[in-house]
C-alpha cells in the first residue's frame, strides 16, 4: 500500500473539511423585527418560526451546532418558515421575553402565516425531533398568502415603537432565574384595559397609551382553548386602592373601561 508524507494528509483533510463547510447549508435567520418577519411570512405563504435564546444558554449552544446545523432542518426552515433568532438579553429580545411570557431557554414558537400561534416548545430539540415539529404544521392550510399590510390603516396614535418594560433589563443569567423559577412574594397591581387575539392589535394599544400616559404599559400573552390572546396592562401600583383609584380615572377623563389584574 502507497503511504503519503503526513502533510500531505494533512492537507487532504483540510481541504475535505473545507469543502463540507462550503457546501453546508445554513438557516436563513432574518434580521428583522418580529412585526416584519409576521408581514413577510403572510406575503410569502410562510410559516413563522421565532428561536428564543441566549449567550449563556448551554442547550442553545447545543442546537447551534447540531439541530441548527442539521442539512434537512435547514433546508425545511428555509424554504418553507421566515425565521428569526430572538437574544433576551438584548433590548427587543427581552421585551418579547415579557410579551411571549417566555420562563426557559430554548423556547421556539410556530406561527401560521396569518399570525395565529400554532406550537410552543419549551425543551432542547434534536434535529429528529425538530424536522417532526415542523414537518407536522407544514401544511397547505397553515401557508395562505395575506395580501393585506400589517400596517395599513394604523390606528391615530400607532407608531413603530416599542412596548415599554418595567423590570431592569440588564439581567444577568442568575437574576434570571432567580426571577422566573422563584415565586414572587411581592403584589403588583396594574389595570387590564384591553384584550386582543393577535399582537398586532395589542401594540398598536400600547402606542396609543403611550401618548397618553407614564404609566407603564406591558402585554401579557395568555391561552384560552388553545389560541393566544394579548393582554393590555397600564401602571404598576402597590396596592389594589392605588390600582382602583387609576381606573376610575381611565373612566372618568378617558372613558376607557378596565380591571385589576
Amino acid at each position: 500500500m502507497k503511504r503519503f508524507p503526513l502533510y500531505f494528509v494533512a492537507l487532504l483533510s483540510y481541504l475535505y473539511a473545507s469543502v463540507s463547510f462550503a457546501n453546508e447549508i445554513k438557516i436563513n435567520f432574518a434580521s428583522v423585527n418580529i412585526n416584519d418577519a409576521r408581514k413577510q411570512a403572510g406575503s410569502e405563504g410562510k410559516l413563522l418560526f421565532i428561536d428564543f435564546h441566549a449567550a449563556w444558554c448551554s442547550p442553545c449552544k447545543w442546537m447551534d451546532q447540531t439541530t441548527f446545523k442539521d442539512e434537512k432542518v435547514a433546508k425545511l426552515l428555509n424554504d418553507h418558515f421566515v425565521s428569526v433568532k430572538v437574544d433576551i438579553d438584548e433590548l427587543a429580545g427581552y421585551e418579547l421575553k415579557n410579551i411571549y411570557d417566555i420562563k426557559y431557554l430554548p423556547t421556539m414558537l410556530v406561527f401560521n402565516s396569518q399570525g395565529q400561534l400554532l406550537d410552543r416548545v419549551e425543551e432542547t430539540l434534536s434535529p429528529r425531533k425538530l424536522l417532526v415539529l415542523l414537518e407536522k404544521h407544514n401544511a397547505p392550510e397553515n401557508k395562505v398568502i395575506i395580501r393585506h399590510d400589517f400596517n395599513t390603516a394604523p390606528s391615530a396614535h400607532a407608531k413603530n415603537t416599542e412596548v415599554i418594560i418595567s423590570e431592569s433589563m440588564q439581567q444577568t443569567s442568575d437574576e434570571y432565574n432567580k426571577y422566573f423559577f422563584q415565586p414572587q412574594t411581592k403584589n403588583v397591581f396594574r389595570v387590564q384595559v384591553g384584550v386582543f387575539e393577535r399582537y398586532q392589535g395589542a401594540n398598536e394599544m400600547v402606542n396609543a397609551l403611550r401618548q397618553l400616559f407614564t404609566e407603564p404599559v406591558s402585554v401579557v400573552n395568555e391561552y384560552k382553548d388553545g389560541a393566544p390572546i394579548f393582554k393590555v396592562r397600564i401602571g404598576q401600583f402597590s396596592s389594589s386602592e392605588d390600582a382602583e383609584k387609576f381606573k376610575l380615572i381611565l373612566k372618568s377623563e378617558y372613558n376607557m373601561d378596565g380591571i385589576i389584574q
